[in-house]
């Protein structure tokens, strides 16, 4: 079974599939536009045992997740806060554009108690 999932954006979706031991085989970004679904499942038709995950398929991801499900793609939500979180886990840092080893911006704002 190769799980692929999708990181959904208004101009873009990007795509990584990964295999049973979770190694990444294969990514493409698809730029969004009336052919994306249609270029999507072009590229998933490799792999005939697969599930997808995409990340927010209760937010920007619905009309994806939508498509998916209706083509009768088997489809699970990855919540953006569990997205995050493995990108804070990852790198030490939750934004995705913070280069390693470099401190996080201040944002002048005091933390919470």
């Amino acid at each position: 079974m190769i799980l692929i999932g999708v990181d959904p954006h208004k101009s873009s979706h990007t795509a990584v599939a990964v295999d049973a031991a979770g190694h990444q085989i294969a990514q493409r970004r698809f730029v969004v536009n009336a052919g994306t679904f249609r270029l999507l499942m072009r590229w998933c038709e490799q792999w005939p045992e697969r599930r997808f995950a995409v990340e927010g398929a209760s937010g920007l991801g619905r009309s994806l997740a939508q498509q998916l499900a209706a083509a009768g793609e088997n489809v699970v939500d990855v919540p953006s806060t569990l997205s995050a979180r493995a990108r804070l886990l990852a790198t030490g840092g939750d934004r995705k554009t913070r280069c390693r080893g470099r401190p996080p911006r201040r944002s002048g704002r005091p933390l919470p108690p």
